[in-house]
Parts: C-alpha cells; structure tokens; sequence
C-alpha cells in the first residue's frame, strides 16, 4: 500500500468519524428538539393480541410534612381527608396526637409516620407524650 492510498483512506475514516459526531449531536446530545420530543405525551400502547398488558406509571405522592423537635408548626387539613404527616425527636419517647389519641413510639433521631382519617374538626396537639414537649398542632376544619 502507497502513502497515497494510506492517506486517501484516514481522509476517508476522518470524514466518517466527523460525520458520525455531528448526527449524534443532531439527532439528540444538542439542541432542544431532543427535550421536546421526549417531554410530549403518548398514548398508551395497545396490546396486540396475546401479548401482556402495559402496568400504569404510578405518579409519586409527596413527602408527607415533617414536625421536628424545637420548631413546633401546625398542619392544615380538612374533615374527610387522610392526615398524613411525619415527626423527627431527638429523643426516645411517644408523639401522641391528642383528640384522636394516635400515639407512636419513635427513637431518637428516627422519623415516624402517622395517617388516619380527619373525621374530628378543631385543633389537636402533637406532643412527646414522656417528656411534655409540645411538636406542633394539627387543624381539621370542617368540610
């Protein structure tokens, strides 16, 4: 093989090369038209016939609120929904939840979760049920 041949077929294998980067930034790396074609919704597709059924995408529920020790704060909600909300103590001890009497053991530095139906309207405590120490409120207002 000549020189000429050696360097007719680099030439060759650049231009490929070149040409293979700039259709990857065109068909997706670069440019906006890449977001807007993945961020368009499409229906759902159609099983053929014996083949398995597509599982629906579950939408991810918020974090519940979290009440942390030394910054007492109350939560909103309203009679019929499901109270749901988290506590962090620094110690071991009981939240119990007053009016609804919902206690939990929780350690310290651990969270607890708690969620029950707002079926009593006013406004309830949150307390560390050993130590005394008030964590926040809850208020159910009437539907």
């Amino acid at each position: 093989m000549t020189a000429a041949q050696r360097l007719t077929f680099l030439a060759i294998g650049v231009v490929i090369a070149i040409a293979g980067v700039v259709l990857l930034l065109a068909l997706g790396a670069g440019g906006d038209q890449g977001a807007k074609v993945a961020a368009t919704p499409t229906a759902p597709a159609t099983p053929a016939s014996g083949a398995g059924t597509r599982a629906p995408t579950a939408t991810p529920r918020p974090r519940p609120p979290l009440i942390v020790q030394g910054s007492p704060r109350t939560l909103r909600f309203t009679e019929g929904d499901t109270i749901r909300f988290r506590v962090r103590a620094e110690q071991d001890d009981e939240v119990h939840v007053h009016g609804y009497d919902k206690l939990k053991r929780v350690s310290a530095g651990r969270t607890v979760t708690f969620a029950f139906p707002a079926s009593i309207t006013g406004i309830f405590e949150v307390e560390l049920e050993n130590a005394g120490l008030q964590l926040g409120n809850l208020r159910v207002d009437p539907r």
